[in-house]
């Protein structure tokens, strides 16, 4: 049956009013396979925005729309701007990572892919914990000087996500990642091989999974890939430049049947190589036939003099473009040189109380570096200076050894073959240790495939212990419908006490937990919930974030990306440290060059640029001075766009 759409009136379109001409162009022209090449600060969110309130002006019903975004608050936002815009309920329209997106896939045709419906979701410490018991297993059979020299879990973790997110062979990947384990690659494929099998046994997935799974789904079931693609009239994707092969292909899957995909990201920022994201992704899909490619480059976040600099330092590699500034003049940016990293963080700071003085305020100012290992010397500076300052990076909230623990009860309810969440939970009760946990996970695990209710065989057995007290909190989480009710039950029944008897900051991990009841009564439904914590990429509910106001911010430019400031420092920008000592080495500088062109668009009034001449904390080491030397990022930078400062 053909459809026949009402074309819509001027009235309904003239929230296009509030778009600039390239933002108008590239939401009202875009049809078929269209990429739009978005320069910092010009305004991509709005075009995915605005996209999808136009296709729904056009008539295009919210549940034939599919939106992937890096994050869920990216979709969120999203969202919840399409629905201000055209006063529509969006509820039935796919929306959110694309984690999110592969589980609600997953959960729709699990056994096809050998998983049944209610499989829990491993977080990186739990799916690293079993890769860990996978490569115990292994090495029981190898002697001391074998297991000694055999890569630990964390690298092997790194190796398998690697080849999971990109479809390359365990060899390649294992070149790419850690070159020096190339000899124990048969192995390291057997260890693959216990891990998916444990995997299978308790019916969980990793963060890879959803994605492999997913794309494997639509490569081998052609009548799924068929009914899916057919209802999807339109594939919205956010950050195109930071997908992986496999995301990548999922994106052609579903667009198989329409041809209607909307790419919005810029190659210039690529900068995740190291999950496997490809910014040749972008040019690929700008060589597929038919490909229309739509350019946003007006910047509405930083000053005339710093879009200038920004043009300049264009990545050699990328889409060629040139912002155009909306705000005018401007401090022009500054490049500092000091003599090693004391002397850089002396500046740093005095330069802050200086901008304090100026009537800045603390959360208007970032000070950006390569590596974390850069921000030391600085942090002990500003320590003395008694400027309070956050540092984005750290734990997951949910990673968290006392959340972690509360979840862990609820994972049992919803998947009673998970046995990390057995392991986890049963040794929380005094008596219960690692055998005796492990015995309980295999009995709950046995009783599922005879089809009996675990809980309440469990309560026939008898353990050591606070075993009756463990089982009895299981039974009554079971009869409760409510995952916040949940939690709310572990907490007062046990989980208060244990916590108040083990660590002395007690009170602040019972308000994390009284945090996440809140988060949980949000919920009706405890799969939900579970799946929301567990791909969430979203840093909401992480207690640094509510105490944003007062303080400066120190991040790696990798946690940088997306935000913005008043003043930014990017600091240690030396041969070795940013560029990275390795990317030198290896002739391999083209994301060095996208890593720094991040750094400096996060900018939008005042921009220093730092950089020692001795290179490092110790310029004298016996009777040699050390200088840098290699590939200079200060050396491309031309004279006459910025101010040079010499600290003495």
């Amino acid at each position: 049956m053909k459809e026949y759409r009402i074309k819509p009136r001027e009235s309904d379109l003239s929230f296009l009013r509030e778009l600039d001409e390239e933002q108008r162009k590239a939401v009202v022209e875009s049809k078929g396979r269209c990429i739009v090449i978005a320069g910092p600060g010009s305004g991509k969110t709005r075009v995915i925005t605005y996209k999808i309130a136009y296709l729904l002006a056009c008539g295009i019903d919210p549940s034939r729309i599919m939106l992937v975004t890096f994050t869920r608050a990216a979709a969120r936002e999203m969202v919840e701007r399409a629905k201000a815009v055209t006063g529509k309920e969006l509820s039935n329209m796919l929306a959110g990572t694309f984690h999110h997106v592969s589980n609600y896939f997953l959960r729709k045709y699990a056994p096809y892919v050998g998983l049944e419906r209610n499989y829990s979701i491993l977080d990186r410490e739990d799916a690293e914990s079993l890769m860990r018991h996978a490569r115990s297993k292994f090495l029981e059979k190898k002697n001391k000087e074998e297991r000694r020299n055999f890569p630990q879990p964390s690298v092997l973790m790194s190796i398998y996500s690697y080849m999971k997110n990109t479809l390359k062979s365990l060899r390649e990947s294992i070149i790419v990642k850690n070159p020096k384990f190339l000899d124990h690659k048969e192995e390291i494929a057997e260890i693959f091989e216990l891990y998916e099998q444990e995997k299978r046994s308790q019916n969980v997935v990793d963060y890879e999974d959803l994605l492999f799974y997913a794309y494997r789904l639509f490569e081998e079931h052609e009548e799924i890939r068929k009914r899916e693609a057919e209802r999807f009239l339109w594939i919205l994707v956010d950050e195109f430049q930071d997908t992986n092969y496999v995301q990548y292909r999922m994106i052609e899957q579903l667009s198989s049947k329409h041809g209607n995909i909307l790419a919005v990201g810029d190659d210039a920022q690529s900068i995740y190589s190291f999950r496997g994201a490809r910014y040749e992704n972008v040019e690929d899909f700008i060589k597929t036939p038919d490909t229309k490619i739509f350019k946003i480059q007006t910047n509405y976040r930083s000053t005339e003099n710093i879009v200038k600099f920004i043009n300049a330092m264009l990545p050699s590699r990328s889409v060629p473009k040139e912002l155009k500034p909306v705000k005018k003049d401007g401090m022009k940016p500054v490049v500092v040189k000091t003599w090693d990293r004391y002397e850089e963080a002396r500046f740093v700071s005095q330069r802050i109380l200086e901008l304090f003085e100026e009537g800045f305020k603390p959360e208007e100012i970032a000070v950006l570096y390569r590596s974390h290992s850069h921000s030391l010397e600085l942090q002990m500076e500003l320590a003395r200076s008694k400027i309070d300052y956050r540092v984005l990076s750290g734990p997951r909230f949910t990673e968290s050894a006392h959340v972690k623990d509360i979840l862990a009860f609820l994972r049992i309810v919803q998947n009673p073959r998970d046995k990390s969440a057995w392991l986890r939970a049963a040794k929380l009760f005094y008596g219960i240790g690692d055998r005796t946990a492990s015995k309980i996970a295999d009995l709950a695990s046995a009783y599922v495939e005879e089809e009996l209710d675990p809980f309440n065989e469990l309560r026939k057995v008898n353990f050591s212990g606070e075993y009756t007290k463990f089982v009895d909190i299981l039974n009554h989480l079971k009869q409760l419908d409510q995952p916040g009710e949940m939690i709310e039950h572990v907490l007062s029944t046990f989980y208060a006490e244990y916590l108040e008897a083990r660590y002395p900051d007690y009170r602040e991990r019972e308000m994390d937990i009284e945090r996440l009841i809140e988060i949980a009564s949000r919920y009706r439904n405890l799969e939900e919930f579970l799946t929301d914590l567990a791909v969430t990429e979203d840093v909401e509910i992480q207690r640094d974030v509510f105490q944003r106001e007062g303080k400066i911010t120190l991040t790696t430019v990798h946690q940088a990306k997306g935000l913005e400031w008043r003043v930014v420092f990017v600091v240690s920008v030396n041969p070795g440290d940013f560029p990275n000592y390795f990317a030198i080495v290896e002739g391999n500088l083209d994301e060095e060059e996208r890593i720094f062109y991040v750094a400096i668009t996060r900018a939008k009034e005042h921009l220093y640029i730092s950089y020692q001449i001795a290179g490092t904390s110790y310029p004298y080491r016996g009777n040699r001075f050390i200088m840098r030397s290699g590939e200079n990022f200060i050396d491309r930078i031309p004279p006459d766009l910025v101010e040079v400062w010499e600290v003495r």
